[in-house]
């Protein structure tokens, strides 16, 4: 059996075209049609040919009210059901114009994602043709997807209840089945599962932020976002940046206050590794560059201050490390002078071994003859003094007496 419509070969016992759904003639309709064809051509024929009359006598019969009646009545059948036919097939080329548009009308519903439209829409075309093929397959492949489309509506419900668990096992479930899935209708369903993963994975790391009080802890929060896209996962990005910010300056500047150069730049610089534009770290990093500059400067200073003082306090150390005073010069009964006086350590390093040289002289100014005196303790701190006293025979008159030279051995 041939469509009559597309001119496809059909199986005798089927009811509707398999390539372009039209209906099938009946095998009644196909006999009626056949015997007003044959009606039609036996009328056409020369009276002469018709069969088992001589033409005379079909003349006769012809020239009466019978013959005009004999053409004429299946004639008007003939035209009848010509106009029954063409009526009809006007009708089923109708359908198919209207099962056309509602398929092609639900592809783009499907295409654009509105897979419940699309599946009303191909509904009303297979109840006008109940037997087209294409329009169970892809009604069927659009219930799938308006199916899987309601699930992942729950699984973001979820999500938006802030149930992570229960939405990222649902999600992971339709990505499975979406996956094995190459139509082009699924490409709409497939979009929306990806933003509903990437909103899981911005919900589970925003979740943790809180908890996270380091960069290297953040930091790998911020790389787990890497790839994603969207304005939640560009907020969430933010926020992590800004508080590696936030943490990178505080850090830096504990370290500042306690002289840290080296450390309070490692900071900042850790900070400016997810955040390099960032004005903050950047002026900071600055300032901390400055405030290094000027303590060097200032310690280059200290030292060379500390070198110059230090050479001042060891020339003093080894020429005026002792301070004599209380110096006494008393002449006894025998002509013998006694002598006595305090030393004091003026060095800033404990000194022994202390030895004074006296020089003695007349009251005219002539010299007489020079004693050593050794201080007691024999060492002495920084500051400390201690007493020496020594005897210079045979003067016999009063006389004076000077500190000539004072010995020391520093420690």
């Amino acid at each position: 059996m041939y469509c009559h419509q597309c001119g496809a070969k059909n199986a005798p016992e089927q009811k509707t075209c398999v390539k372009c759904g039209a209906r099938l003639l009946t095998a009644e309709v196909r006999q009626a049609v056949l015997e007003v064809a044959a009606g039609a051509e036996a009328m056409q024929r020369p009276p002469a040919y018709r069969q088992g009359e001589p033409v005379a006598k079909r003349e006769d019969k012809a020239s009466g009210a019978g013959g005009v009646f004999q053409w004429l009545i299946p004639l008007l059948f003939a035209g009848c059901v010509g106009l029954g036919l063409m009526l009809y097939y006007s009708h089923e080329q109708s359908v198919n114009r209207t099962v056309a548009a509602l398929h092609q009308q639900a592809k783009k519903e499907a295409l654009a994602g509105r897979y419940s439209q699309a599946v009303k829409l191909l509904d009303e075309a297979s109840a006008k043709r109940p037997g087209f093929a294409a329009l169970r397959r892809d009604r069927d492949l659009a219930a799938k997807a308006a199916g899987l489309q309601s699930q992942l509506k729950e699984a973001a419900e979820q999500l938006k209840a802030q149930k992570l668990d229960s939405g990222e096992k649902a999600l992971k479930q339709i990505a499975a089945a979406v996956s094995e899935r190459e139509e082009p209708l699924f490409a709409p369903l497939k979009k929306e599962l990806a933003a509903d993963q990437v909103k899981l994975t911005v919900m589970k790391v925003k979740s943790g932020l809180d908890k996270l009080h380091t960069v290297d802890a953040l930091a790998e929060k911020l790389d787990s976002l890497n790839g994603l896209s969207g304005q939640e996962a560009a907020a969430v990005k933010a926020q992590i940046i800004g508080k590696i910010v936030g943490i990178s300056y505080a850090a830096a500047e504990k370290k500042l206050r306690d002289k840290d150069f080296a450390g309070a730049l490692d900071e900042v610089d850790g900070g400016l590794l997810y955040a390099a534009d960032n004005e903050k770290l950047t002026a900071y990093r600055e300032q901390i560059v400055q405030a290094k500059q000027e303590f060097e400067e200032a310690e280059a200073n200290r030292i060379r201050l500390a070198e110059q003082k230090a050479a001042e306090e060891d020339l003093n150390n080894r020429m005026a490390a002792v301070e004599v005073s209380g110096l006494q010069v008393v002449l006894d009964d025998y002509g013998d002078l006694q002598i006595s006086g305090t030393v004091t350590n003026k060095a800033t390093r404990p000194i022994e071994s202390v030895s004074i040289s006296l020089d003695i002289y007349d009251l005219s100014g002539a010299y007489l003859g020079n004693t050593y005196a050794s201080v007691s303790p024999y060492r002495l701190e920084p500051g400390e003094s201690g007493d020496f006293s020594a005897s210079y025979y045979g003067v016999y008159s009063k006389a004076k007496v000077s500190v000539a030279n004072a010995t020391w051995y520093l420690e």
